[in-house]
């Protein structure tokens, strides 16, 4: 059964405005409403006249805000027919206070709790000592005998026998004691505690620390001890508090988002999300604890999605919520955090994840072939779709513990070239959210210009970039206008000459001279078509042909970032190489420490294709670089969200 609790003020023909803090509003409402929230009911709806009234309010508070001032009777109207349309079989309502009434039960968490469960009658109203409180609880069979205007409770004395009565203050639940309380930090300094209490519109009535904070220190999430000071169980674990990222959800709510997000996000996923929060804030609980308990999931919610403010908090803060995500995705651009850039590439699927100054936060490499065979079938495997939605589906969970805010997935040569690449993009959109990009090989080039060259000195330049991926090689150089390099992509790469030209294990000297010749040409011709190649004072090879190249050359057994990154090597030592490689079995390349078992096959291509391009573009060295595509694309990633 789903119960939604409701707080009235005068409202009819509402329109959706976000909940929770940001404006200012009546302290007896927020009060009443807070209530509530903490009652674990499936929705918090919340009418007020007027948008300045909506400050104060739990984040998970659906606002419907009334211009029309039609009385009490006319705002339950408004709360009963949004009921039906979210689906709820019984409303708790708290009518409107008498001026000068003493506290009644619905400031009480526990007089909302008494009201949760189903009763014999289809009218509860909660009692005290003083008598009659403003708290009813009203079944679906009787909301259409709701009176139309007038005061909401005439419906009590009209009908009696629909309606019981039940005490409904319990006492209050005891606070923790130091020995069972949950280690949540408390907020940091008398300054920073009160931006907090500015940016809610309230004092925090518990511990909370600051779980997510922007560039510039800011906090932009805090994390809620699971009860209030006082006792009171906290449903909502995280609450967004950043005063921009607020109203950016607030205008996606006004907007139609939670019904967006609804249709978007499978139902299944909701639910799991929900149960791993709970989960996950029972947790923080000692054993020992008696007396209530927080219930509900995200935002207190036990079903469906209610609040986009909590879901993204808890995204941010890095928790596996995919409506979050969802929000997230929807403001683009709007957002400030880590950003995730993907590689879809030939042979290996690489994520870098980055924070909003620039630090890396996650770097991963997974040899997955996305590219085998294509060369010879024109199609993506099955095998070869699944190894790398493997990879995706490891690379979004870091992308979720980081929150980010903002990704671009590329693909490059194997997708340009599979008949059957929408069957991957839809099934990666599955896992990422969207799908991967098909990155022409020019545009693919100038990324990896871009990453390349970010942190090389200039004076050292102009430099041509190689990238050296699976299916195909990007030749990049400066040319006259160093902000739109000149990009030329050549349909060769490591695994694509490898399944080509190597038929023989290790391959025979006619392959090889086949091999060969074949990248010359390739890499003479991109030269004639792009002179600017040509003119460039410094070669910049990137990607994991290249490193493995560099790593073996300085005899590295394991990879060592550092060690690699802007270390030059010779093309005698690349000439060098390809020869040792190409007159090994694949089993003894495997063998030697430096190569990774997926990339034995093919190293050996690679060297030939990289000594031959130096040669063509008329350099004895390279400088390695460890940045390339990725950092390309995380950097605009990054300047979009600045």
């Amino acid at each position: 059964m789903s119960v939604a609790a409701v707080v009235l003020g005068p409202g009819r023909s509402p329109e959706r405005s976000r909940g929770g803090g940001g404006r200012p509003g009546s302290a007896s409402v927020a009060a009443v409403a807070a209530s509530a929230a903490a009652a674990g009911y499936d929705e918090l709806i919340v009418l007020v006249a007027e948008e300045s009234e909506a400050v104060g309010l739990p984040e998970s508070a659906t606002v419907l805000v009334d211009h029309s001032h039609g009385g009490a009777a006319a705002a339950l109207r408004v709360a009963i027919d949004w009921a039906q349309r979210e689906g709820h079989d019984a409303l708790t309502v708290a009518l409107p206070v008498p001026p000068g009434r003493a506290a009644a039960p619905e400031t009480e968490a526990s007089a909302w709790r008494a009201l949760l469960s189903e009763r014999a009658h289809p009218v509860v109203v909660a009692t005290s000592a003083a008598g009659r409180s403003g708290l009813v609880r009203l079944a679906a069979e009787i909301w259409a005998l709701a009176p139309l205007e007038g005061d909401p409770a005439l419906l009590l004395g009209a009908r009696p026998e629909l309606v019981e009565e039940l005490a409904a203050v319990e006492e209050a639940p005891p606070t923790p004691t130091a020995e069972e309380a949950p280690p949540t930090p408390t907020a940091e300094g008398g300054e920073e505690r009160a931006l907090i209490a500015s940016l809610l519109g309230r004092e925090p009535a518990g511990a909370y620390r600051v779980a997510v904070r922007g560039a510039d220190g800011r906090p932009i999430v805090i994390e809620n001890a699971p009860f209030l000071d006082d006792g009171t169980p906290m449903p909502t674990s995280y609450w967004l508090v950043g005063r921009r990222e607020a109203e950016a959800v607030g205008r996606l709510e006004a907007a139609g988002g939670v019904r967006r997000a609804t249709a978007a996000v499978p139902a299944a996923l909701v639910e799991a999300a929900h149960a791993r929060h709970a989960a996950a804030r029972d947790a923080t609980i000692p054993a020992a604890h008696r007396g209530p308990r927080p219930s509900g999931g995200v935002g207190g919610t036990r079903v469906g999605v209610k609040c986009l403010h909590a879901h993204l908090a808890w995204y941010l803060a890095g928790g596996a919520d995919p409506v979050g995500r969802w929000v997230a995705d929807e403001l683009r651009g709007e957002l400030t955090g880590p950003v995730a850039a993907i590689d879809c590439g030939t042979n290996s699927t690489r994520l870098l994840i980055v924070a909003p100054d620039g630090t890396t936060l996650e770097r991963e490499m997974t040899i997955t072939r996305l590219g085998e065979g294509v060369d010879r079938t024109g199609r993506l495997s099955e095998e070869a779709i699944a190894r790398t939605l493997a990879a995706l589906r490891a690379y979004r969970a870091l992308m979720d513990h980081h929150g980010v805010v903002a990704q671009r997935a590329a693909a490059t040569s194997a997708a340009r070239d599979a008949a059957n690449a929408e069957e991957f993009f839809a099934a990666a959109a599955e896992v990422l959210g969207r799908a991967p990009e098909l990155l022409a090989g020019e545009e693919e080039g100038r990324l990896s210009y871009a990453g390349a060259t970010a942190g090389l000195d200039p004076a050292e330049g102009p430099f041509v970039v190689v990238d050296l991926g699976g299916g195909s090689t990007e030749l990049v150089a400066a040319g006259e206008d160093p902000e739109h390099p000149v990009a030329v992509s050549l349909d060769l790469g490591c695994v694509r000459v490898t399944e080509r030209f190597f038929t023989s294990d290790p391959p025979g000297r006619e392959e090889v001279a086949a091999a060969r010749h074949f990248v010359a040409d390739e890499a003479g011709a991109a030269l004639v078509a792009a002179p600017a190649l040509g003119t460039a004072r410094r070669c910049i090879g990137v990607a994991g042909t290249v490193s493995t190249l560099v790593q073996l050359a300085i005899g590295l057994a394991e990879y060592d970032r550092a060690a690699l990154h802007h270390r030059l090597i010779s093309r005698r030592e690349v000439e060098e190489l390809a020869t040792a490689l190409l007159a090994e079995p694949v089993a003894a390349r495997r063998a030697r420490p430096g190569i990774e078992a997926g990339r034995a096959d093919v190293i050996a291509a690679g060297a030939l294709i990289f000594g031959e391009v130096m040669a063509v573009l008329g350099h004895d060295e390279a400088r390695y670089s460890e940045s390339d595509i990725l950092d390309g694309i995380a950097a605009g990633l990054l300047a979009a969200t600045a």
